[in-house]
């Protein structure tokens, strides 16, 4: 009777055991699925940030870069390279004249009131030194304003601005001048140069500064 008594405490014991071994084993499963869970939210959760912040770099607009201040001016200047310059300004009519004494070539500055490359090349490029010795050795300037509402004459033909109107600021933009579509000029600044009988050999648009139209004049006066 012992025997069966010991027999039977040991197979209970037993499967108290394997239950407690099975139990373990249940809960050690659902702890590593919670943990995987978990995981996998914090991994989403994760993402959704990336992406929100990419989103956010996408949408915010670029920044151009600026150039120094010291490199705008250098590129641009705002006073003669050589100061001291001035050039012996003239119009056609007084050209025309001088022509029959001494023949050369003719430089036009084609200029408007509102147009401000125009007004930095009378302040800078005109007023240097050397531009201004050159021209005035080599060519007969003239500045014109390419919205003049005065008859010109100029080789026995008159070139006019019917369509100016007189009504607009002095500073606006108006009508252009004949003369000005004969040399076709569109865009101001623009440079002419025209040989002694006054027809077009070059036309050069937009400013330069000393350094650039030195060797422009040289190339011209060859």
């Amino acid at each position: 009777m012992s025997k069966l008594f010991n027999y039977t405490n040991s197979i209970l014991l037993t499967l108290v055991i394997a239950c407690f071994l099975t139990s373990c084993k249940q809960d050690s499963k659902e702890v590593n699925t919670a943990d995987q869970t978990n995981q996998k939210k914090t991994l989403t959760t994760e993402q959704q940030r990336q992406q929100t912040k990419q989103v956010r770099l996408e949408k915010q607009p670029v920044q151009q870069v600026k150039k120094p201040q010291t490199q705008q001016r250098a590129q641009y200047p705002t006073e003669p390279k050589v100061p001291g310059g001035k050039v012996n300004w003239m119009t056609f009519e007084e050209v025309e004249k001088a022509m029959k004494k001494e023949k050369k070539k003719v430089f036009v500055d084609m200029y408007t009131d509102w147009c401000g490359w125009c007004k930095r090349y009378d302040k800078t490029t005109f007023a240097d030194k050397r531009v201004a010795d050159y021209v005035n050795e080599n060519f007969y300037a003239i500045k014109f304003d390419a919205q003049e509402p005065e008859d010109i004459m100029l080789a026995g033909q008159k070139y006019a601005n019917p369509n100016f109107d007189h009504s607009r600021p002095k500073r606006a933009r108006n009508a252009t001048h004949q003369l000005a579509q004969k040399y076709g000029a569109r865009s101001y600044p623009t440079v002419l140069f025209l040989d002694n009988q006054f027809n077009l050999i070059q036309a050069a648009t937009g400013y330069r500064t000393a350094d650039k139209f030195l060797p422009l004049l040289a190339q011209i006066n060859k």
